[in-house]
């Protein structure tokens, strides 16, 4: 059963810690997450050991915090958000965590059918990706990877979940092999030691992208609402995302390093798994392994994606929905060869994304556990609307405090990652948009007042 923005009760979750963890650790171990630190390797390793190890643990804190009010409440990621943003306005973050989420499948799905056409090269003695004539193959492996991720998603969050564990164990023993594979060649402490001459962007710049990529997770609360405790929801998504993004970095930036040594050539573009494989020659299974657990990550946020409309749409009905984004990702999936490099395509992506998610998930944090100290009733949350469409929750249909904050933040966010680009070299573009939007809401709460504060607090 597909239970679209409806509470769900507790005797009705089905997740539990492992299921959680497992289900994180195996959107973490993504082929972006490889990607992101191959890219990054062109600071050092020491770099992406800081990142892995201290910045990324401290920025999903508060995308935690986040599963928590799913798990609280039973509810939706969009149904989460209507305490900062209001009844109706909760819907406009309905189509944006439609629009975040749609774009990661044609990241992941363009890394897959890399290694599909090498697949095709074996069984059919098509073009691999890189030589001429490749780009029908590439097609090709586009059309299978949508073809496949789009039947399983239809299926539901059901069959998500067991294709979960099955990526995790497959990347699992890809992350080692590849590791081993490279450190039987080069000595750790030479790939710990190499630095390239000039890094073509500062640590600010992957830190900006890295709260694009961490925050992105929107669909966290549409995962959350099934967790059977608050541990799971909660401790288990941070746990399981952590080690599953961390780890996944640390891999690939040891590849990319390893194919540096051993070619003396670095190339962003031939950071994803797919292009590393082929450089270390890891062989056929290897790249059916990234295959396959494309497909399982993918999954995961097509169903975000399509929980997101039904929020938007707030119907009772969600298999509509659900097989509308198979049809539309399969669409969605080319966009990367309109682009004259992939990484552009990433780096375009995780900027837009970025200024999204950023201020919207420090609007719901502070709104939720710091104005409202959590007092928000469930009758609020999943209130009908009277015969003129208003309505009946006591948390009104606009939170109009909470859209000018957000607003806020994200103009600077843009400013600075698009304009002032001299500034946020040193700044970064999301701290500042962080603290424009925290600010500007607690302000404008001190002045209006906590939007439908008396009637909740009667309520409560």
């Amino acid at each position: 059963m597909e239970y679209g923005t409806a509470r769900i009760p507790h005797d009705k979750r089905e997740y539990g810690f492992v299921d959680t963890v497992f289900t994180w650790f195996g959107s973490g171990v993504n082929t972006g997450s490889w990607v992101f630190g191959g890219m990054a390797a062109a600071l050092g390793m020491s770099f992406v050991w800081w990142y892995s190890a201290v910045y990324l643990p401290l920025m999903m804190i508060p995308w935690a915090m986040v599963a928590w009010i799913g798990w609280k409440h039973g509810a939706s990621t969009v149904t989460s958000t209507i305490p900062a943003l209001g009844v109706k306005g909760a819907r406009f973050m309905g189509i944006g965590e439609f629009l975040g989420l749609i774009g990661w499948p044609s990241i992941n799905t363009f890394i897959a059918a890399i290694s599909l056409t090498h697949v095709f090269h074996a069984m059919f003695d098509w073009p691999a990706y890189g030589s001429p004539g490749s780009t029908w193959p590439l097609v090709a492996g586009i059309l299978v990877t949508a073809l496949l991720q789009g039947i399983i998603v239809c299926i539901g969050h059901s069959a998500i979940k067991y294709l979960e564990w099955l990526a995790v164990v497959l990347l699992l023993v890809l992350g080692i092999w590849e590791t081993k594979v490279v450190l039987e060649h080069w000595d750790y402490d030479k790939i710990a030691n190499f630095t390239l001459p000039a890094a073509q962007h500062s640590p600010a710049f992957y830190i900006d992208l890295a709260f694009g990529f961490c925050w992105g997770w929107a669909q966290i609360c549409d995962f959350s609402r099934f967790s059977k405790s608050s541990a799971s929801a909660t401790v288990g998504s941070w746990l399981g995302v952590n080690l599953g993004q961390g780890w996944f970095m640390l891999v690939g930036a040891i590849g990319v390093i390893g194919v540096v040594l051993e070619t003396g050539v670095f190339d962003p573009n031939n950071a994803d798994p797919s292009s590393t494989i082929a450089s270390l020659g890891l062989g056929m299974v290897a790249f059916l392994v990234v295959f396959f657990a494309t497909v399982s990550t993918n999954v995961t946020v097509l169903y975000g994606a399509g929980m997101g409309l039904v929020g938007a749409a707030r119907t009772s009905n969600p298999r509509k929905f659900l097989y509308f984004i198979a049809i539309l990702q399969l669409v969605m999936c080319f966009l990367p060869l309109v682009f004259d490099s992939f990484i552009h395509y990433f780096e375009f992506f995780l900027g837009i994304v970025g200024g999204v998610f950023i201020p919207l998930w420090t609007l719901v944090v502070l709104d939720y556990f710091v104005v409202r100290r959590a007092r928000v009733r469930d009758e609020d949350l999943f209130a009908g609307e009277d015969r003129l469409g208003r309505t009946l929750s006591a948390l009104g249909d606009w939170n109009i405090c909470g859209w000018v904050a957000m607003i806020a933040g994200l103009a600077v966010f843009y400013l600075l990652h698009y304009g002032f680009k001299e500034i946020a070299i040193v700044t970064t573009a999301s701290l500042p948009a962080i603290a424009v939007t925290a600010v500007a809401y607690l302000l404008l709460v001190a002045v209006k007042g906590v939007p439908a504060q008396s009637r909740v607090m009667k309520r409560a």
